[in-house]
């Protein structure tokens, strides 16, 4: 299995041995058996651990690669020695676990799997421990895997306090961030990272300063084409859309019809037909509506709704679905609308929400880069550019327009997108 270094990001100037801080730090010297042996291979672990954190494809260190690859194999050969005589040392098993992913960073052959089943044994031993499952993950991740890293690193993230978690950890955070292409996830983990008062590195400054530039400030005046604000996929036999210039991701049902999907005149619109439904007379396709939108100056929700009740009459009603804390929702009647077939009737839910710390973290999730061809070596991944979240609070407005005797279905199919909208 190669490593993901292989494929190395475009603005990846560093080895990443540079970016990193200690894994080795985080071992507890005291709670190792006080053996000679043993106290050795820690140190000199210490001491080789910024040649061997990860994969180096262009060896450019003072030391031979081979002198490298030789002590760590007698570190790891005293390590196991010391097992057999204390299998049950926790603090043992982490530190062999670690030297052996060094190990595989130089391509020793079976030290990936003795990683893996080493840091298994430091885990059962120790479930609490956030140290087997952080070393793992950072394994997965300079591997062929990071997508599984990543989401083991998302998992301790989201079971620990952030600043509960050491700064080394950080850093290995946003090396995986950086290789599963999640750009918002490495600045949250870097401001993280700097609230901890970890040390200044050249290299995460740098990869810092090419991930902030991967984002395109909002213009209000600019006309964008569809596909570069709204990112398609497929859920089941429905598409699901995630923009995040509008700080929203929404779902359809896979025959409805998109009528429009843009960002226009500095507005986010989504306008879909569902049905048809046989109606009274004809057959109807009703209007569901995600329009979002900036709030002019000291223009409150309130006055915002009044804008879209000028035609027909309307009366509160409770959504079964509300988007955020608060909504305002309405029904309206509209009797010279569908006449044919019952007059018109509609929903309108108004909610807002305020820009959060860090746009669009919500909707990231791990990636896989390319895979890499084993003849030509280390080839140069360039991340697409990104547009940001309009800025500010913004207002969301979702509506449905249909007639009055096909009103059942449409509620049912307004209520789907509700429930299936999500926003930041």
């Amino acid at each position: 299995m190669r490593k993901i270094a292989a494929f190395l990001l475009a603005f990846l100037l560093f080895p990443l041995a540079a970016f990193a801080l200690s894994e080795v730090e985080a071992i507890h010297a005291d709670r190792l058996p006080q053996e000679t042996a043993v106290l050795a291979a820690l140190d000199d672990t210490r001491q080789l651990e910024p040649y061997c954190y990860s994969y180096t494809p262009d060896w450019k260190y003072s030391i031979a690669k081979a002198d490298v690859v030789a002590r760590l194999g007698k570190d790891l050969s005293s390590l196991n020695l010391a097992l057999k005589d204390h299998p049950d040392n926790a603090e043992l098993l982490l530190l062999t676990g670690l030297v052996a992913r060094f190990a595989y960073n130089l391509d020793a052959p079976g030290s990936y799997e003795a990683a893996l089943k080493v840091l298994g044994q430091t885990q059962k031993l120790a479930p609490s421990d956030i140290r087997a499952p952080w070393f793992r993950a950072t394994l997965l991740c300079q591997t062929a895997k990071p997508t599984t890293g990543a989401e083991q690193m998302l998992d301790i993230e989201s079971s620990h306090a952030w600043d509960q978690l050491p700064a080394a950890f950080w850093d290995d955070y946003m090396e995986c961030a950086t290789v599963a292409d999640m750009p918002v996830h490495f600045l949250r983990a870097l401001d993280h990272s700097e609230k901890l008062h970890a040390p200044s590195l050249e290299a995460r400054d740098v990869i810092a300063d090419a991930t902030r530039k991967r984002f395109d400030p909002f213009d209000p005046k600019k006309e964008y084409e569809p596909k570069k604000v709204w990112q398609a996929v497929k859920v089941g036999d429905d598409p699901q859309f995630t923009s995040t210039t509008c700080g929203a991701r929404l779902r359809a049902r896979g025959d409805w019809h998109i009528d429009r999907l843009e960002v226009t005149n500095g507005s986010c619109v989504a306008q879909f037909r569902t049905g048809p439904y046989k109606a009274t007379v004809n057959k109807r396709t009703p209007n569901v509506l995600l329009l979002v939108q900036q709030p002019k100056e000291n223009e409150s929700l309130q006055e915002y709704s009044k804008k879209f009740l000028k035609s027909g009459t309307f009366e509160p009603y409770s959504p079964a679905n509300c988007p955020a804390a608060t909504c305002i929702a309405l029904k309206g009647i509209q009797p010279e609308s569908y006449k044919e077939d019952g007059g018109g009737r509609s929903r309108i839910v108004i909610f807002e929400r305020d820009q959060p710390e860090f746009p669009g973290l919500i909707f990231e999730t791990p990636q896989t880069l390319p895979k890499s061809d084993d003849k030509t070596g280390v080839q140069a991944y360039h991340p697409g550019q990104i547009q940001q979240r309009m800025p500010g609070k913004l207002y969301y407005l979702v509506l449905v327009d249909t007639a009055t005797s096909i009103e059942e279905p449409a509620m049912k199919d307004f209520d789907f997108f509700l429930k299936n909208l999500t926003v930041e």
